[in-house]
């Protein structure tokens, strides 16, 4: 059968005891210390509930000045009464120590608790505050014997204003100096108070936009302070003149919905004449991007002239196409690099359908003695290419070569044409040979790999070709020695 159930008022806490307590047991938990190793139910001092026979009631009463503590079991009677079963006062160390739990271990042991909250049959009177404490409520000031004493959802008791009496909030004060959001005008930290301007979106992470105003009315037009001018935190060019402005040297200036950067008035430098080439570099996102080129690197580019047009006496300079040229150029600073991440085809035109870096370099003309080394590779190059023309035309495809079925080349010299090997080429290349005694040459074509007619070689691996050594054969032989000289790094 069920315990029989009883009405027990819980009595007031003892005269002057600092933040007193009362639990219904139902366990002890020997990790923890003192009594937060008393598990159970709070009870409210001076409020009676309803509980079963042999519940174990622990009344803990601090004395001033927090040495010592009054701490009692009571234990209900199966007549309804109670039975105080310990009342000690002991330094508060050892209030809830080895004597006082080994009485709370043999009570429940005898009389095990049971299930179920404790059920408040009335309520208790309540406490007056008997100091100035902040609300837990409304966290305001409670002023001294004007608000209620009252136990929080973690048990322990709070100040609180008188049941409907809490004041209204105060408006918060603005954190950091921004613009009036009614009238515009200037706000010093501390100066305004906030206020929703816009209520939060629906849905679980939706907030409130809160804004700065005036405590009052907003001042009228002439009276309103602006904005004092923001430095630039980082360092970027000049929308004005285009120089580089070093960080905290210059003025932020609102453009539409951003920010741009100037120099302080007057302080601009003469405008250079200077050109913006982009480059992409695919790859994942890093904090600290390298910069692309440094400055003063010299290098051939392809620029957009439109509206700006670049000077044509430019070393390496010839038109693309109408509002496109290409040129010798020399870097001479990079604007801050931007990561571009591809949404529906969203990206720059170098970047198309990939994520990576986009980078903006600020170039100007090269001098004649920066594109000199350039300009010598590109005149290199484009006399090789001629070279090698010529020789597919008078060696590779032409239509007075013979190939004997037992070639001789014991008196011919090797020449070289500055074959292009590939770095995956596992075969040899093609040979140039000429005999100039007897007027001949021989070009010897590889011919031994997969797919080839092997049967065709007449020379190891190769097939040679035997063609007469014509003047213009001759000449050719004669660029090429010149051209690809022994010892060439190229060759």
């Amino acid at each position: 059968m069920p315990d029989r159930e009883f009405a027990v008022a819980i009595p007031a806490a003892d005269e002057g005891a600092v933040k007193p307590w009362r639990k219904l047991l139902r366990g002890l938990d020997e990790s923890q210390h003192g009594a937060r190793g008393c598990l159970g139910d709070w009870l409210e001092a001076g409020a009676s509930y309803c509980l079963p026979a042999g519940a174990v009631i622990v009344l803990c009463d601090p004395l001033p000045g927090g040495d010592k503590k009054r701490v009692r079991l009571w234990r209900v009677k199966t007549d309804g009464t109670t039975k105080v079963e310990r009342d000690s006062t002991l330094g508060s160390a050892n209030a809830f120590g080895t004597s006082v739990r080994g009485t709370m271990r043999r009570l429940m042991d005898k009389h095990p608790p049971g299930p179920g909250p404790a059920r408040q049959l009335t309520a208790a009177p309540p406490r007056v505050n008997e100091r100035a404490d902040t609300c837990g409520l409304c966290r305001q000031p409670v002023a001294a014997r004007e608000g209620v004493l009252a136990r929080n959802h973690r048990g322990y008791t709070e100040a609180q204003h008188q049941p409907g009496h809490c004041p209204p909030p105060p408006p918060l004060k603005n954190d950091f100096a921004q613009e009036c959001g009614r009238c515009g005008g200037w706000l010093e930290k501390g100066e305004g108070v906030l206020y929703e301007a816009a209520p939060a979106a629906p849905g679980p992470y939706g907030k409130a936009v809160l804004k700065a105003r005036h405590p009052q009315d907003c001042p009228p037009p002439g009276e309103r302070k602006a904005a004092p001018p923001r430095a630039n935190g980082r360092e970027q060019d000049c929308m004005l003149c285009g120089h580089l402005v070093a960080a905290g040297a210059g003025l932020l200036v609102r453009q539409g919905a951003g920010w741009e950067v100037r120099h302080p008035e007057g302080k601009c430098l003469p405008k250079e004449e200077l050109w913006e080439i982009i480059r992409g570099e695919p790859g994942l996102y890093r904090r600290r991007p390298e910069r692309w080129t440094p400055a003063g690197t010299v290098l051939r580019s392809t620029l957009y002239d439109h509206g700006h047009p670049f000077p044509a006496d430019a070393p390496g300079f010839h038109r693309v196409r109408d509002g496109e040229v290409s040129a010798i150029v020399t870097t001479v600073r990079e604007r801050r690099p931007q990561y571009c991440r591809d949404e529906d085809g969203n990206q720059p035109a170098d970047l198309i359908g990939e994520d990576g870096w986009h980078f903006r370099i600020l170039v100007r003309p090269a001098t004649a003695e920066e594109a000199a080394d350039i300009l010598a590779e590109e005149a290199k190059q484009q006399r090789q290419a001629q070279l090698a023309t010529r020789r597919r035309s008078l060696f590779e495809f032409c239509d007075d070569g013979e190939i004997p079925a037992t070639p001789d080349l014991s008196g011919t010299v090797q020449v070289n044409f500055g074959a292009p090997r590939s770095l995956h080429q596992h075969w040899p290349d093609d040979e140039l040979h000429v005999d100039e005694q007897a007027q001949a040459a021989w070009f010897l074509r590889y011919n031994g790999a997969d797919g080839d007619d092997w049967s065709l070689s007449n020379h190891g691996s190769f097939i040679a070709r035997r063609m007469p050594l014509t003047e213009e054969r001759a000449q050719l032989v004669a660029d090429l020695r010149a051209e690809y000289a022994q010892g060439d790094a190229s060759a």
